[in-house]
C-alpha cells in the first residue's frame, strides 16, 4: 500500500466501530472519574480531620494546664481553710475554758458573798425589830 500500512491507517480512521465507546468502556471511564472524585473527597475529609485532631490536642493541653493550675489553687485554699479551722477550734476551746472558769468563779462569788449578805440582812432586820420592841413600837412597820 504505500506509506501507511493497514494497522496505521485503521488507527487513523478509528477502528471499525468508529469513535464510539462501548457501554463497558463508558462505565469504566465513569467509574474512574467517580472514584477520583470520591478519593478527592476522602482526602479533603482526612485533611480536615487531621486539622481538627491537632486543634483538639492543643485544646486538651490547654485544658490540662488550666485544670492543674486550678487544682493547685484549690489545694492551697483547702490548706488555708484547714489552718483557719484549726485556729477557730483552738479559740473555741480557749473560750470554753474561760467560760468554765467564769462559771466556777461566779458560783464561788455567789456562795461567798450571798451567804454573808443574807446573814447581814437578817441581823439588820432582827436588830431593827429589837430596837422597835425596846422603844415600844410594836407592830408598826415603816
Amino acid at each position: 500500500m504505500g506509506m501507511w500500512d493497514d494497522d496505521e491507517a485503521q488507527a487513523l480512521r478509528g477502528d471499525e466501530r468508529g469513535d464510539r465507546m462501548s457501554a463497558g468502556e463508558w462505565l469504566a471511564a465513569t467509574g474512574a472519574v467517580l472514584l477520583a472524585v470520591v478519593l478527592g473527597g476522602l482526602l479533603v475529609a482526612l485533611a480536615s480531620l487531621v486539622t481538627t485532631v491537632r486543634r483538639l490536642r492543643v485544646t486538651v493541653e490547654r485544658l490540662q494546664d488550666e485544670t492543674l493550675a486550678i487544682s493547685r489553687a484549690m489545694q492551697d485554699a483547702l490548706s488555708d481553710a484547714e489552718h483557719e479551722v484549726d485556729r477557730v477550734d483552738a479559740l473555741l476551746t480557749a473560750a470554753e475554758g474561760v467560760g468554765g472558769r467564769i462559771d466556777g468563779a461566779s458560783r464561788l462569788v455567789t456562795r461567798t458573798v450571798t451567804s454573808p449578805v443574807v446573814k447581814m440582812l437578817a441581823i439588820g432586820t432582827g436588830t431593827k425589830q429589837a430596837v422597835r420592841r425596846m422603844r415600844g413600837e410594836r407592830g408598826i412597820a415603816r
